[in-house]
């Protein structure tokens, strides 16, 4: 469980790390595979019970650390320790399913030059990432805010995985959030409405902060 996260925590993190690489160096030759060596849990082991899975009765989460606001089903795991990886995992019991949510703190990065410059340097990442096919790329306004999203695929240890990644412009924090969607894609169809349901219970700014 702990190596699933820290692979699927530094995926998360590749974008946010690389764009600030990005704008201020030419980035290194990425390794003709990056995640060489590195295995999964053995997922395909798993029974999954659809119920017992998708039915749980959902819980709310708050971070005051990284300003967000969620719901998700009880039985899932928010790992908020930040051992393993600068932000928060969120991950359904048999890790077919990973969302982590993490902070980029550059108040440079929210004026609209920023966000030009951060808009060039993820496409940069991406594309010197050969484990990474990107499908989509948009700028856009979620959940009221600017918002950079790209999706793809990633391909880890012969495995392929669907990833959403929503970096959302937040001056009122001096920063970015940024959101990623890991699913395996054979869980992809299982999965969807619960996913839908946390991203739809997102708040990126919460008032009410205690």
């Amino acid at each position: 469980m702990i190596k699933f996260h820290i692979l699927l925590g530094t995926i998360a993190a590749s974008i946010a790390t690389i764009v600030a690489v990005v704008i201020i160096h030419d980035p290194a030759p990425a390794p003709a595979d990056p995640f060489e060596g590195l295995h999964l849990s053995a997922q395909d082991e798993i029974d999954l019970i659809d119920d017992e899975v998708l039915d749980a009765p959902v819980v709310s989460y708050q971070s005051d650390t990284y300003g967000y606001k969620l719901t998700f089903p009880g039985n899932w795991d928010i790992d908020d320790s930040r051992d393993e990886f600068n932000g928060d995992i969120l991950s359904d019991p048999s890790e077919r399913v990973v969302i982590t949510i993490s902070e980029t703190k550059e108040k440079a990065y929210v004026t609209p030059e920023g966000m030009d410059r951060m808009a060039t340097s993820i496409k940069e990442s991406l594309r010197v990432d050969p484990a990474f096919k990107l499908t989509a790329f948009q700028r856009l306004v979620w959940k009221q805010r600017p918002t950079i999203f790209t999706d793809g695929v990633r391909k880890i240890s012969g495995k392929r995985f669907h990833t959403r990644e929503y970096n959302i412009f937040r001056p009122e924090h001096g920063g970015i959030l940024n959101v990623s969607v890991t699913t395996q894609e054979d869980a992809e169809s299982l999965y969807e409405e619960a996913l839908e349901k946390i991203l739809h219970s997102l708040d990126v700014c919460p008032k009410n902060r205690e």
